[in-house]
C-alpha cells in the first residue's frame, strides 16, 4: 500500500490532534500513514525531507499541519514566509511526490477554529486528489 506521510507542529496540540484525526480518518482509507513532529512551522519541510531522504522514495505524499497565530512582533512574517518557501522548495525537489500545506496562518484562535475542519477536510481530499494525478 502506497504511503503517506503527516507531518504536523508540536504547537497548540489540541488543535494539531485535530488536524491529523481528520487527515488520518480521510487518507487511511487509501493509504498507509506514517506521522512526524516538528518543534515549528519553520522545522516542517526540513523534517520531512528527512523523513523522504531516509525512506528511499515509499511516500507518494506529504500533508503538513501547522498554526501560526499573529503575535505583535514580525515573527509572524518571518514563520509564514518561510514555512510556505521552504514547503514550495521541497515539493520541487520531489516532483512524484505530491505535497499539501494545512499550515493555517490567522489573526486569532477564533479565526482558527472557524478554518480548522474545513481546511483540513478540503486539503486532505486535496492531497488525495494530487497523489492520484501524479500516479496517472
Amino acid at each position: 500500500m502506497n504511503k503517506v506521510l503527516i507531518v504536523h507542529t508540536s504547537w497548540y496540540q489540541d488543535y494539531i490532534k485535530q488536524m491529523v484525526d481528520i487527515s488520518s480518518e480521510s487518507l487511511s482509507k487509501n493509504f498507509s500513514l506514517s506521522f512526524a513532529c516538528a518543534p515549528g512551522a519553520i522545522e516542517l519541510a526540513g523534517l520531512a525531507k528527512h523523513k523522504i531522504t531516509n525512506a528511499g522514495g515509499k511516500y507518494v505524499g506529504v500533508i503538513f499541519h501547522g498554526i501560526v497565530i499573529r503575535g505583535g512582533t514580525s515573527h509572524y512574517e518571518l514563520v509564514t514566509n518561510e514555512t510556505f518557501r521552504s514547503i514550495g522548495e521541497l515539493a520541487l525537489t520531489y516532483p512524484d511526490i505530491a505535497f499539501i500545506n494545512n499550515v493555517i496562518c490567522v489573526e486569532s484562535k477564533e479565526q482558527l477554529i472557524e478554518r480548522l475542519t474545513v481546511n483540513t477536510k478540503n486539503n486532505s481530499e486535496s492531497l488525495r486528489e494530487l497523489i492520484n494525478e501524479k500516479s496517472s
